[in-house]
C-alpha cells in the first residue's frame, strides 16, 4: 500500500501544526513519516492512516519535531561555515596565497604612508561593515518575497540571511572602533596585525557572502524542486 498524494498532503498539514514552519524540513519529516507509515502497512493492512501516523509520530519523543528542526539547524549552519573554511584554506595555498599576502603588504604600507591613519582604517571597517548590513537587507527583503510568491518558507534561507552564524563578524568592525583615536601611536607590530585582520575579515566576508551563498541556494535548489529563485 502507497499514500496517495491527498495523504500526503495530510503530512504535511500535520508537520505544520506540529510548528515545522519551514518547507525543507517539513517535507523531510513527511518522507520519513511516509516510509514509516507504509512499513507498518506492509505487516498490517488494517491499521489506519491516523493510527499509523500517530504511531509514528510518538516516536519522535515528546519534544516532537522539535529536536529534528534543531538537528538540521545545526547541521545546515555546520555545512554552511565547512564551505566557508574550505574556500578560506584556498587563500593560504598557491597561487592565492600571493594575492593574499600582497593584500596584507599593500594595506600595512599604505598605513605607513599615511599621516592620519585613521583616514584608511576607519573607512576599511566602514566597508567591511556595510557590505555584510547590505547583504543582511537584501537577502531579507528576497526572502519575504519568496514566501509571498511561493507561500513556502526555508530553513536553508534562513541559515544563509545569517551566513550559517557568521554574521557575528559584523560586529568585529563596532568592537575595534574604540581603538580608532590612538591607532597613530600603535607599534609597528600592531599595525601589522591591524592590516592581517582587515585582509583576513575582507577574505571572509567575500567567500560567505559572494561565494558559498549562491552556492547554497543553487545546491538547494537542485534538491528541492519546489524552490524558485526570486
Amino acid at each position: 500500500m502507497k499514500l496517495t498524494n491527498s495523504q500526503i498532503q495530510e503530512l504535511y498539514t500535520f508537520t505544520q501544526k506540529h510548528y515545522v514552519e519551514w518547507f525543507d524540513v517539513q517535507t523531510e519529516l513527511v518522507d520519513h513519516l511516509a516510509n514509516g507509515i507504509e512499513a507498518q502497512w506492509q505487516e498490517n493492512q488494517k491499521i489506519s492512516f491516523d493510527d499509523a501516523l500517530k504511531a509514528e509520530f510518538k516516536k519522535f519523543g515528546i519534544m516532537g519535531f522539535s529536536n529534528v528542526i534543531e538537528e538540521k539547524t545545526k547541521a545546515l549552519n555546520s555545512y554552511y561555515r565547512n564551505l566557508v573554511w574550505t574556500y578560506f584554506k584556498d587563500f593560504f595555498k598557491l597561487p592565492k596565497i600571493i594575492l593574499t599576502l600582497l593584500s596584507t603588504w599593500l594595506f600595512f604600507e599604505i598605513l605607513q604612508l599615511t599621516p592620519n591613519k585613521n583616514w584608511i582604517v576607519i573607512p576599511a571597517f566602514t566597508i567591511l561593515f556595510i557590505v555584510p548590513t547590505v547583504f543582511f537587507i537584501n537577502v531579507a527583503k528576497r526572502i519575504r518575497k519568496t514566501e509571498y510568491v511561493t507561500n513556502k518558507k526555508w530553513l536553508f534561507e534562513s541559515i544563509n540571511l545569517q551566513l550559517g552564524g557568521l554574521i557575528h563578524i559584523l560586529s568585529i568592525p563596532l568592537y575595534t572602533g574604540v581603538f580608532f583615536e590612538s591607532i597613530d601611536k600603535w607599534p609597528i607590530l600592531f599595525q601589522v596585525i591591524c592590516s592581517i585582520v582587515i585582509v583576513l575579515l575582507g577574505m571572509l566576508i567575500y567567500i560567505s557572502i559572494f561565494i558559498v551563498s549562491p552556492k547554497l541556494r543553487i545546491q538547494m535548489a537542485k534538491q528541492h524542486p519546489d524552490y524558485k529563485f526570486v
